[in-house]
């Protein structure tokens, strides 16, 4: 009686389709929250962009009045839905280094329900000449 049991291969496929359920589940996860930092990352870096270009277009001479590029930035940062944590300019008004701050709106699953921190930095380069600017950006992750 013992050695049919052991010899009865009809149980098997139910326990590797239960071991794969299992597994597709947990990528499943996985996935949904790095599509949720990627989603972050990219809404932080977009926010963290347009204050910087606000910034510096506020302190040329050609479009802005330069009285206020940290009023500008943290306009640009709140429309993006992100919060500014620091806005320098920098030479005399020639380049402007902005930092911003999203919170993720989805809970990471990983981490316990956790909510991420993203943040991300552009600045600007201002040239003298009109129409004239360069922006570089980079942004990191804390949870």
């Amino acid at each position: 009686m013992r050695r049919a049991l052991l010899s009865d291969e009809r149980a098997g496929v139910t326990l590797v389709a239960a071991a794969l359920m299992a597994v597709m589940l947990l990528v499943g996860v996985v996935l949904h929250d790095v599509a949720a930092i990627y989603g972050t990352r990219g809404r932080a870096q977009t926010a963290a962009d347009a204050a910087a270009k606000a910034a510096g277009l506020e302190l040329t001479p050609y479009f802005g009045v330069g009285s206020d590029p940290h009023g500008a930035a943290r306009e640009y940062a709140a429309r993006n839905g992100a919060e500014l944590l620091e806005c320098t300019c920098g030479a005399g008004g020639r380049y402007v280094w902005v930092t911003v701050r999203v919170s993720m709106g989805a809970h990471l699953l990983l981490v316990g329900g956790r909510r991420a921190k993203v943040t991300a930095t552009a600045r600007c380069y201002l040239d003298p000449a009109p129409g004239a600017t360069e922006s570089s950006t980079t942004s990191t992750l804390s949870i």
